[in-house]
């Protein structure tokens, strides 16, 4: 690692910071650019300070985009610059402190960028320190369901910075899959809460989703190719080549929609509005019935749902046999609402639980690769439907035939058949008396 990354300046205001301010998330960025000048690495800079080596990482990056307007949110570090400046002081000051004013206590107030900022990465460092949600047995659900919701929240915020980067595209995945759960966790907790705020948020959830979906079954898509490509020899490599360039082609173009995503108001508004309902107890919660009582309590009200969510999974055992691809793909549908209900839940339930889930992950991927290569068939032959048009644009010497890609086509049309056969064995291992008796076992804790 190259030193000085701070000029003299740079870094003397940085000492600054850190000998006259409490400690925070935005000071913890000066921490993060003073261990870069002294030629530590990511990893050990993430040791040190308690973040992720992808939030090191990007930290270094936005300093090198954007220098000290990186700490153009933290007040004192404004305090250091503007006095340089020539601005008043006392103007400085009363300007910081009506900045950080909350009417909610626990809200920074929404109007304010920087403020909201500095509250959305501090909730980010309170929630990479936990496990787990914390749910427990005596937890009303609406307030289950919000460290639900807060738990994958910061999760989502977590893997922004290295979704942004994008030299992880597991980063990425999560980020997705974090959206998922939020989106899952409405459908269990949603009846908790009122119909107007579930609405509001849930529109915000599936913006998100889109704009990294796209992204991210590209990366598949690419991932997947290479690996097929990987058992080829290298004269018929080169075949494939218009595939995968039309698809870096499409994931750069996705990419840019995604940051542009990332940067919009529209985004920056949802995630002001969800940290609001995660962080205010009885935000959205509708009004429960006390006479005759309405059940509420997560002990009450869990194991309901997780069998109704068995249910709607076995009722499949009737079809499986003539299945269809599109009834594969809602089964596997059902298999992850069953899964995320019962994690939204582990840490009430029995020791049991563990195995269950597992098991039905199991399946869930099996499902999941199946989906992929349904998938990936449907837009392979959309590219092959266009060659002739993508060839007549080349000269004539340059023009190929599309043997390699049909060959792939074929490839992942054996890969599905053999996903829906195989699939049977993998149910009847899940849908055995012992499995279910598991599961009896881990609700019963409840």
């Amino acid at each position: 690692m190259s030193l000085h990354l701070l000029s003299f300046e740079q870094q003397n205001q940085l000492e600054k910071l850190l000998s006259g301010t409490p400690r925070s998330s935005l000071r913890r960025r000066a921490e993060i650019l003073l261990l870069y000048n002294q030629g530590l690495n990511a990893g050990v800079i993430s040791r040190m300070v308690r973040v992720s080596p992808q939030r090191v990482r990007y930290w270094r990056q936005r300093f090198l985009e954007v220098g000290m307007r990186l700490f153009q949110d933290d007040p004192t570090v404004l305090l250091l610059l503007q006095r340089q400046a020539g601005v008043p002081i006392g103007e400085i000051m009363s300007e910081q402190s009506a900045a950080m004013q909350s009417p909610q206590g626990n809200i920074l107030d929404q109007k304010n960028p920087p403020a909201m900022a500095a509250g959305l990465e501090a909730f980010v460092t309170e929630i990479s320190q936990r496990k787990s949600p914390g749910v427990g047995l005596g937890d009303q659900m609406s307030e289950a369901g919000r460290k639900v919701f807060a738990f994958h929240f910061g999760q989502m915020l977590l893997h922004e910075d290295g979704t942004r980067l994008g030299t992880d595209i597991e980063e990425l995945h999560d980020m997705r899959v974090a959206t998922r759960r939020m989106r899952a966790a409405f459908e269990v907790f949603e009846s908790a809460f009122k119909p107007k705020v579930v609405r509001s948020l849930l529109r915000g959830l599936r913006a998100t989703g889109r704009a990294l979906g796209h992204v991210r079954d590209l990366d598949v898509f690419l991932e997947k190719a290479e690996h097929y490509l990987e058992n080829l020899p290298d004269e018929k490599r080169a075949g494939l080549a218009p595939l995968l360039e039309h698809w870096q082609r499409d994931r750069q173009s996705a990419r840019q929609e995604l940051i542009a995503y990332l940067d919009s108001p529209v985004y920056q508004e949802f995630k002001e509005n969800f940290l609001k309902f995660v962080t205010t107890p009885g935000a959205g919660a509708r009004r429960l019935q006390d006479a005759p009582p309405e059940p509420r309590r997560v002990c009450e009200v869990a194991p309901v749902l997780i069998y109704q969510r068995l249910a709607e999974v076995r009722a499949f055992d009737a079809i499986l046999h003539t299945a269809s691809v599109e009834q594969f793909h809602l089964l596997r549908i059902e298999f992850k609402k069953l899964r995320y209900t019962l994690e939204y839940f582990r840490e009430v339930l029995g020791a049991e639980s563990r195995a269950v889930i597992e098991e039905i992950k199991t399946l869930q991927d099996h499902l999941g690769n199946l989906n992929d290569a349904q998938v990936a068939t449907q837009i392979l032959r959309d590219f092959l439907a266009g060659w002739d048009s993508l060839q007549e644009a080349l000269p004539v010497s340059q023009r190929m035939q599309p043997d390699a890609v049909m060959d792939y086509l074929s490839f992942r049309y054996s890969e599905r058949q053999e996903l829906m056969q195989s699939f049977q064995a993998a149910w009847e291992r899940f849908n055995r008396p012992e499995l279910r008796q598991l599961l009896a076992q881990a609700v019963s804790a409840l």
